[in-house]
């Protein structure tokens, strides 16, 4: 495990754990405006690693799972109570519109998707994911769903964690 060498001076590890919460060195991280910086200043490396990169200094970030967590859906329905779109809610507040074609499922069964321009995966909360699973239908094959938005149908894909 790295350490956080680079910011300020200090060294400890921080991390996002399964559930979306962040934490340096055993101790949860709660503060707003702390929680929002890191959040806003996170780069996810091409090697797969992730690092805080504040006015040039950067952070290691351990990432159980996915660095950005859907906290809620809001779907907007057609007139014959069809899905016409997914927005999506994350936990740094932001919203987003859900692209479709990046929805899958992880190695738990839980719904995930791409954010931040593609940047990033989100993985749904249990009620994100509860109120998203009441739209899924059973695709073709063995544990194989399917989303329908306008009229289009997305074979939900198996993501590796």
């Amino acid at each position: 495990m790295e350490k956080l060498t680079d910011i300020n001076g200090f060294s400890g590890v921080i991390s996002i754990d399964r559930q979306g919460r962040w934490w340096y060195e055993g101790n949860q991280i709660i503060h707003p405006e702390v929680l929002a910086l890191f959040r806003r200043s996170l780069v996810h490396e091409s090697d797969g690693g992730y690092f805080i990169d504040y006015r040039g200094k950067r952070a290691p970030v351990e990432v159980a799972v996915c660095p950005f967590f859907i906290t809620d859906v809001e779907a907007s329905l057609d007139d014959a109570g069809g899905l016409r779109q997914v927005v999506l809610v994350l936990d740094d507040g932001s919203r987003e519109t859900l692209a479709p074609a990046k929805l899958s499922l992880d190695g738990e069964g839980v719904l995930r998707t791409r954010v931040k321009d593609d940047r990033f995966c989100a993985r749904f909360l249990p009620g994100a994911h509860f109120r998203l699973a009441e739209f899924l239908r059973p695709g073709a094959g063995e544990d194989s769903y399917e989303l329908v938005i306008g009229g289009r149908k997305y074979r939900l894909t198996t993501a590796a964690d």
